[in-house]
């Protein structure tokens, strides 16, 4: 192989490689998406909320401290 040959090899490997990864990501931003879309619609079941969230069961427990007075404020 020459020189040239060489570097036109590197060359398609690379780009396979390239459209690999674009691939990839397209397809992992796609279900982060989705699963971004999926986790925000349940949690307006009010049921599924203690499950997917663990403010909501914290919800309603007021904080006594003597030293933090700004959080009445």
């Amino acid at each position: 192989m020459d020189e040239k040959e060489k570097i036109r090899q590197y060359l398609l490997l690379f780009d396979r490689l390239n459209m690999q990864a674009g691939k990839f990501t397209k397809i992992l931003l796609i279900f982060l998406i989705a699963a971004l879309i999926f986790f925000q619609a349940a949690l307006h079941i009010r049921p599924l909320r203690p499950f997917i969230s663990p403010v909501d069961r914290l919800d309603g427990i007021p904080v006594k401290e003597r030293n933090v007075k700004d959080w009445q404020d």
